[in-house]
C-alpha cells in the first residue's frame, strides 16, 4: 500500500487555483446578470496559473501563489500507522491581471474581476468542491486585497493588477518510515529446562 506524503506548498496553491477555475465560469454569469455586463466588460479568465510567469501574454489571468509557510500545529495520531497529523498554515495570494483600452475601462474590469474572485474565496472557504483526502480550509479573516497602479501600453491599453491575501489551513500527515516487521509475540528460555516459553503477546 502506497503511504501518504506531505502536501507542500504546490499542492497548496493547486488546490485553489483548481478549485477557482471550476467555480469562476459559472459565478461570472451570475455577476454580468446582476451588474448588467457583458463578457467584454467582464470577461473571464484565459488561464489560472500557479506561478508567476516571466512575461503576461494572455488576459484575464488568475495565478494563485503561496508566500510562505506561516505555522505548523500538531493535531493528532493517525489511529492506524501513528503518523502525526498537522495543519498547516499558508501565506497564501491570488493575483488578477488585466488589460484593455482606457484606464476607466480597465480599472472597472479590474476591481469587477477581483470581486468575482473574492466572492469565490468566501463562498465556499473550505474548498467544499473539490475532493479532497485532507482538510483544505481558507482562514476567512485574514482577507486582505491590494491595488496597483495602471501601466500604460501601446496605444491606449493599460494593464491593472490586484491581489487578494489570506491564509490556507491544509491537514497533511508525516509518514514515518517502517523500521522493521512488527513483532506480536517472543519467546524465552527458561534456565534449567531447555524448553523455551512463550510469553504474553505484545500487541
Amino acid at each position: 500500500m502506497t503511504k501518504e506524503l506531505m502536501h507542500g506548498a504546490h499542492s497548496a496553491k493547486s488546490y485553489v487555483s483548481q478549485y477557482l477555475s471550476q467555480d469562476i465560469p459559472t459565478r461570472l454569469i451570475k455577476y454580468r446578470n446582476g451588474w448588467g455586463l457583458d463578457d467584454i466588460a467582464l470577461p473571464a479568465p484565459v488561464d489560472y496559473l500557479v506561478y508567476e510567469p516571466l512575461a503576461l501574454d494572455n488576459w484575464p489571468i488568475v495565478i494563485t501563489v503561496a508566500i510562505n509557510t506561516k505555522s505548523f500545529n500538531r493535531l493528532e495520531y493517525d489511529g492506524s500507522t501513528l503518523d502525526p497529523l498537522y495543519r498547516v498554515t499558508y501565506g497564501m495570494r491570488t493575483y488578477v491581471w488585466v488589460r484593455t483600452e482606457g484606464s476607466e475601462e480597465t480599472t472597472l474590469m479590474r476591481d469587477r474581476l477581483t470581486t468575482v474572485v473574492r466572492s469565490a474565496l468566501l463562498d465556499y472557504p473550505c474548498l467544499a468542491r473539490l475532493d479532497t483526502d485532507r482538510h483544505a480550509r481558507i482562514e476567512e479573516t485574514t482577507l486582505s486585497e491590494e491595488f496597483s497602479e495602471l501601466t500604460l501600453l501601446k496605444g491606449d491599453r493599460v494593464l491593472a493588477g490586484a491581489y487578494i491575501g489570506y491564509d490556507l489551513l491544509l491537514d497533511e500527515v508525516i509518514t514515518r518510515e517502517d523500521l522493521g516487521p512488527a513483532v506480536s509475540q517472543y519467546d524465552i528460555e527458561v534456565l534449567g529446562t531447555g524448553n523455551p516459553q512463550q510469553l504474553f503477546p505484545l500487541g
